[in-house]
């Protein structure tokens, strides 16, 4: 049984704002509502009007105060304080809210982990069940550098929302593991994987005409340093010097690369694309709205989703189970045993690791000579479907309610 759950949501990335939480959770809740649970949802006052059919409350962002920039330990000391006012607001607004709606399970949608901590004192001050959630690793995460102070803090709070979330959902079981080594083994009973999800209803029908009859590559989302095309690029110009015929019948878009949270710069895209001579058969297109995002999927001849060069990789991308819902082919560039390496194996598709520079080449030349037609396992497919998902999360719900007999 659902119909019990009255769920607080602290999702603070929502539409229509676009950024990957954002999308992640305006698939989920419309899911939630079919399966029978009407939450309440927090978000930043940021974020624009969601008319979502479900009561959507506004809280503000946390904003630096620079009255002691000059001083470091000052301005540390000032940071904690209107750290502490401001999380004490926000968990005034949110007892009001769960007193409201008699609200007997929260559940948090990181990122940002401001989101899992707001959570964790509610759980603390109330013992109303809790529910953290991580996207990513937090302090394990290999994009970021925690150190000093900071790291300190960091270490503190992912600790203190860990030991207080009666349940802890991740999205792939590498970065389970690589979190939860840290704390005792009774804290990981408390977890479970949740993958992203893609909802079937969201893509636009097959069939429409290709770009001038050519053979398509794209790739949608942002670049950072460390995950950049690079690689893929080489790829293709070795092939297009072997094969001067094949340029003119391929195009590239890359679609909304630019991102104001990646601090990566376009132009070091356009010159890459020079030095490797794309740049005639490239389009770079500006961000685009969700649904804009998954026409461009669906028109394309082969997708490209990019890990980092991590080792164990934690990081699996929801752009890549988009990319898999539009039926598209993929080629992926991540570090082997990564979740989006077994991911793409599992589906049936092919990941390349970065000392397989060679055969991915191989890959694109036989691609774009005799086409691609992947196995695809419609099955693993359906498994990421946002019913399947919501289904499963629904049932975590259910089993840390009953536990806890609030």
């Amino acid at each position: 049984m659902t119909s019990k759950l009255k769920v607080l949501c602290l999702s603070f990335w929502t539409p229509p704002i676009v950024r990957p939480q954002s999308i992640l959770i305006g698939k989920m809740i419309p899911e939630w509502t079919k399966q029978g649970i009407r939450p309440v949802v927090v978000t930043y006052d940021i974020c624009g009007d969601w008319n979502i059919g479900v009561p959507v409350y506004k809280i503000p962002v946390f904003k630096e105060s620079g009255a002691f920039l000059k001083v470091p330990i000052l301005n540390k000391l000032a940071r904690l304080r209107n750290e502490y006012k401001y999380f004490k607001k926000l968990s005034g607004i949110a007892e009001e809210i769960i007193k409201k709606y008699d609200i007997n399970l929260i559940f948090s949608f990181s990122n940002p982990q401001e989101s899992n901590i707001l959570g964790a004192m509610l759980k603390k001050k109330l013992g109303i069940p809790f529910v953290s959630h991580f996207s990513d690793p937090w302090t394990d995460n290999s994009y970021k550098h925690f150190s000093g102070f900071g790291g300190i803090k960091a270490r503190l709070q992912e600790k203190f929302i860990i030991e207080n979330s009666s349940g802890i959902v991740f999205t792939n079981r590498p970065a389970l593991e690589l979190v939860m080594k840290k704390y005792p083994a009774a804290l990981k009973g408390r977890t479970a994987v949740v993958p992203h999800c893609f909802d079937a209803s969201d893509y636009p029908a097959k069939g429409a005409k290709k770009e001038n009859g050519k053979f398509t590559f794209s790739y949608i989302g942002a670049f950072y340093k460390q995950r950049n095309p690079e690689l893929f690029f080489g790829a293709l110009d070795v092939v297009f010097k072997k094969h001067p015929e094949l340029k003119q019948k391929t195009a590239l878009k890359l679609v909304g690369i630019e991102s104001d949270y990646t601090g990566y710069n376009i132009e070091n895209v356009k010159q890459m694309l020079a030095d490797y001579g794309l740049d005639k058969i490239a389009d770079i297109v500006p961000a685009v709205g969700y649904k804009e995002s998954l026409k461009y999927m669906t028109e394309s001849d082969c997708l490209l989703v990019i890990d980092a060069d991590f080792k164990n990789s934690p990081f699996f991308p929801s752009k890549a189970v988009d990319y898999a819902g539009s039926g598209t082919p993929i080629i992926g560039i991540t570090p082997a045993g990564s979740p989006t390496s077994l991911f793409l194996e599992r589906l049936g598709y092919q990941p390349f690791n970065y000392q397989e520079a060679d055969k991915m080449r191989e890959f694109i030349e036989k691609i774009l000579v005799s086409g691609i037609t992947p196995n695809v396992k419609k099955d693993v497919v359906e498994f990421y479907e946002v019913k399947s998902t919501t289904a499963k999360l629904l049932r975590k719900f259910n089993e840390i309610v009953n536990e806890e007999k609030i």
